[in-house]
């Protein structure tokens, strides 16, 4: 039932997103843009990201909005890992990955959230930095790729509702 029930949001988001008043080019432009922005680590302004970068662009906001849903809770550890190994290789620091220290940084800091004492947010802080310096660095090729991926695809959903709407309008009555 469940899986029904996000189905149908899904489809109700889809067809309220066709339905804006923007181009196929906006609306798409606003998916990529959104969908950009969730590759990167920054998450708490992801959003206001894709809403300034929307206005920026003349993209669709509702889009734009919509796209950063492609970073969520079940995407987060499979782009975090990529965007920290590509990372890695741009940083020039190949040799760096070590899944012991990364989760000890992790765990760091999220005790450090749970427990905001300045000594372990400023220890936080310091370990937290060489987590996020590569993380940066891979989400700009990775996300490049994502939001050229998500423009075509939803370029062409938009232009193939609208003409389907357009011809099914258009058809005589019998």
């Amino acid at each position: 039932v469940r899986t029904r029930g996000s189905a149908s949001s899904l489809r109700s988001t889809g067809r309220r997103l066709v339905n804006l008043r923007a181009s196929p080019h906006e609306i798409a432009l606003g998916c990529a843009l959104g969908a950009f922005v969730s590759i990167t680590p920054l998450l708490g302004v992801q959003t206001f990201l894709a809403i300034i970068l929307a206005f920026m662009l003349r993209a669709s906001v509702p889009a734009a909005i919509v796209g950063t849903f492609l970073g969520n809770p079940l995407s987060w550890p499979f782009i975090w890992v990529s965007t920290y190994v590509m990372g890695l290789q741009m940083v020039g620091l190949e040799g760096g990955f070590d899944p012991a220290a990364v989760h000890r940084n992790v765990m760091l800091l999220w005790h450090a959230l749970l427990d905001p004492s300045p000594q372990l947010i400023d220890a936080t802080a310091t370990l937290f930095w060489p987590l996020l310096w590569p993380m940066l660095a891979g989400s700009l090729p990775i996300g490049l790729l994502t939001a050229a991926i998500v423009y075509y695809i939803s370029r062409n959903v938009v232009r193939g509702w609208r003409l389907r709407i357009m011809n099914r309008t258009a058809a005589p009555a019998e």
